[in-house]
């Protein structure tokens, strides 16, 4: 009897712990790596997550576990610079924009700050920085199509604005007819952009989507096709699209480049992946010191073969004075700075572990 009721109670337990759900373990989608200030942040995509339970991280650098924080990109202390193709050539389209620019900031958490760019010759904003959606949506009301594009300038000026917020929490929001940037590298666009810890979001046409593509999904952002007519509608999927990713900030690791472990727990899924924190320099102002560098070291061989040149020449033609020393031919290269690996803590301290939604 007693060898009876064990069995049917292990059975039991078997059929409970199939019963029970598995916590799945999937790979974490990684979208960039901002860093800047002191701090790092991994943009990761949760979208594969259906839970509203509380979502937990876990970073560890060499097995080392780190402070990490989860923050959801569409929470307070978001800071968001709208850019919107405002030339003559991309009138057709502007209306669209301003909609969808007007949509986007109603559906922004209240505390929002934002300011309004419009791309045309000279970049500057439409009004200084503002929180909440009014302000925005009156200074999109106002703008008008006229003009050139200066799409690289607008662009910097949008990158610069909101320098006291945390890295990670700038959002660039670009709407745009253009089919580039005017004379940068979509690379060394987006190294721009990672360099001042701005996340760079673009809604264009899709004769455009190679070169935004590039330009944006380097800094954890992504290129939207509005498609050909605009559809005002299918522009709502950027706000959805950022309500799915979140950032991972910590403090960036004292030794770069590092690889950092990161796994997040979302009550249905356990996701896990490694992110890279790269050295500096890897920016283009870098390689432009280095193309300067090494003009210089060739124009300074140059100069000394010259040099040698015109002396032996002087030599053979010309008899050589009785007493004096020999003349000297002096040859200064300059060597350009390395620049020094930023450090410092993230100016706001948060409970470890703990998401702000």
């Amino acid at each position: 009897m007693a060898a009876a009721l064990a069995a049917l109670a292990a059975i039991a337990v078997a059929l409970v712990s199939d019963a029970a759900p598995a916590v799945a373990a999937v790979p974490l989608p990684i979208a960039g790596v901002l860093s800047g200030g002191g701090e790092t942040a991994v943009v990761v995509d949760l979208s594969a997550s259906n839970s509203t339970s509380t979502r937990r991280v876990q970073v560890s650098v060499g097995g080392h576990p780190q402070h990490a924080d989860l923050v959801p990109i569409m929470s307070d202390g978001l800071a968001v610079s709208f850019v919107v193709d405002a030339s003559t050539a991309g009138a057709k389209t502007l209306p669209a924009w301003l909609s969808a620019a007007a949509r986007f900031i109603l559906e922004a958490p209240t505390s929002t700050e934002a300011v309004v760019i419009p791309d045309r010759r000279p970049a500057a904003a439409a009004a200084g920085p503002t929180r909440g959606p009014l302000g925005v949506v009156g200074s999109l009301d106002g703008i008008r199509a006229a003009g050139d594009r200066d799409t690289e300038a607008a662009l910097t000026l949008a990158r610069g604005q909101f320098p006291r917020v945390e890295t990670g929490r700038r959002v660039v929001v670009m709407y745009t007819s253009a089919a580039d940037a005017g004379g940068i590298e979509a690379a060394d666009l987006a190294g721009d952009f990672r360099a001042s810890g701005t996340i760079l979001v673009v809604v264009g046409t899709a004769a455009a989507g190679a070169y935004w593509s590039e330009a944006a999904a380097a800094t954890g952002g992504f290129f939207a096709p509005a498609g050909e007519p605009v559809v005002v509608p299918a522009l709502d999927q950027v706000e959805s699209t950022l309500r799915d990713r979140y950032l991972v900030c910590f403090a960036t690791p004292p030794s770069l480049p590092a690889t950092v472990a990161v796994q997040v727990d979302t009550g249905d899924l356990t996701l896990t992946g490694d992110a890279v924190v790269p050295a500096p320099g890897g920016h283009r102002e870098g390689a432009g010191t280095s193309t300067i560098v090494g003009t210089i070291l060739i124009a300074a061989v140059a100069a000394t073969v010259l040099a040698i040149v015109v002396l032996v020449v002087s030599r053979t033609r010309r008899p050589r004075p009785e007493a004096g020393p020999p003349g000297l031919t002096s040859v200064f290269v300059g060597r350009a700075g390395v620049p020094q690996t930023a450090r410092g803590q993230a100016a706001v301290p948060r409970e470890h572990g703990t998401p702000w939604s």
